[in-house]
């Protein structure tokens, strides 16, 4: 049987590719089925040679299912257990750059996506290259834990995966401008268009079964 984990970790060595899916769904009550759904199947059939771990997220506003499948193979296949049963599109991706620390220890209470549609795989390296020598050169909020860019395999596509302690944590850095040069920044960049973001809670991650 697969092993349930707390957050996955994001930049493992075997598991170079990533496959990100999400689904807008009606309300909570929905929301939790679907997610409920989404890892019986998983368990329920053989589990894919490729992958090492799947990792369900709830979006805090009710709204939306996100799954997070770290996969070894460098081009995976989409036709997976979690992605039926979500019948959403997925991505491919690679994470590109990490933004952590070898001595953190906290465990994340908050997902905070971001996502951008790009135009060519120059593009998408040189805009997250941009983003981080944007950054505050200090520690930034007490709250922020980590950052991981990931680059679509096909160039179309950025995500930018944040591990916070909280949603409060992350809400306290929105609400105080803190970002705001940032925002114009992704608002100015040729070639880039961003799509929005959410918070996460972690609903449920399974790995590969041992043995």
């Amino acid at each position: 049987m697969p092993v349930a984990l707390p957050f996955p970790v994001v930049d493992r060595p075997d598991a170079p590719t990533v496959l990100v899916a999400s689904l807008d769904v009606t309300d909570e009550r929905v929301q939790r089925t679907l997610a409920e759904q989404l890892c019986i199947d998983w368990q329920r059939e053989p589990w894919p040679a490729d992958v090492v771990s799947l990792t369900c997220f709830l979006s805090t506003d009710g709204a939306s299912v996100l799954a997070y499948i770290q996969c070894t193979s460098e081009r995976p296949s989409a036709d997976l257990p979690g992605l039926r049963t979500l019948g959403a599109e997925s991505i491919a991706y690679r994470v590109y750059r990490s933004l952590t620390t070898a001595e953190e220890t906290r465990v994340p209470g908050c997902l905070v996506t971001a996502l951008f549609t790009v135009d060519g795989p120059e593009r998408q390296r040189r805009f997250v290259d941009s983003l981080i020598a944007a950054l505050p050169e200090d520690d930034g909020h007490p709250g922020a834990i980590s950052a991981h860019f990931h680059l679509s395999l096909d160039g179309g596509w950025m995500l930018n995966y944040t591990e916070w302690t909280s949603q409060e944590a992350h809400g306290e850095v929105a609400a105080s401008g803190a970002h705001d040069d940032l925002h114009d920044l992704l608002a100015n960049t040729p070639g880039v268009l961003p799509l929005g973001g959410k918070r996460y809670h972690l609903h449920r991650s399974l790995t590969a079964p041992v043995g």
